[in-house]
């Protein structure tokens, strides 16, 4: 008999604190404080160097939650990446090191393609995440979840990476 009022409150207790949740919102932009802000993407440049590109994108105002929508903006526009590239995830650690997770069936299965393109690729990322993002200092490229020792053969990975001003213009 006790058991079965212990359970009986338990349940009542419970039920009443799902009712009491707020709804969820039907305005994640507004939550999320989403607004058009200009960003600064670096691309291959005919000279063979980096060059910046400045776009307007919305983005939450979570630095965090903003890297992953600048990423995918790059990679979808560059020409530098394979056509099927894709980011999986980006993180940013409090200690300056953001991390960007790559992937796609190219990527994946070995990028045949020759070391300035690789250089341009990995720096492009690298160079658009620290303009964009003066809490990072350093970037680390993952490949599918995993440490990578490079994306196509020619630029290691195996560790974080700083930005190099000398491939910009």
């Amino acid at each position: 008999m006790r058991r079965g009022l212990a359970v009986a409150i338990a349940l009542l207790a419970l039920a009443g604190a799902c009712r009491r949740k707020a709804p969820l919102t039907s305005n994640l932009a507004k939550e999320n404080k989403v607004a058009v802000r200009p960003v600064m993407l670096f691309f291959e440049r005919s000279d063979m160097l980096l060059g910046g590109q400045q776009r307007s994108l919305a983005l939450p105002e979570n630095p965090a939650a903003a890297l992953s929508v600048v990423m995918r903006e790059l990679v979808k526009t560059s020409p530098v990446f394979p056509r099927d590239s894709a980011v999986r995830a980006t993180f940013l650690l409090p200690d300056g090191t953001a991390f960007v997770d790559l992937g796609g069936p190219t990527l994946t299965s070995g990028w045949g393609t020759g070391s300035h393109e690789e250089l341009m690729a990995v720096y492009s990322i690298v160079s658009t995440v620290t303009t964009n993002f003066p809490e990072a200092k350093r970037v680390r490229i993952l490949l599918n979840g995993e440490p990578a020792d490079t994306l196509a053969g020619h630029i290691s990975l195996r560790q974080s990476l700083a930005p190099m001003p000398s491939l910009v213009r």
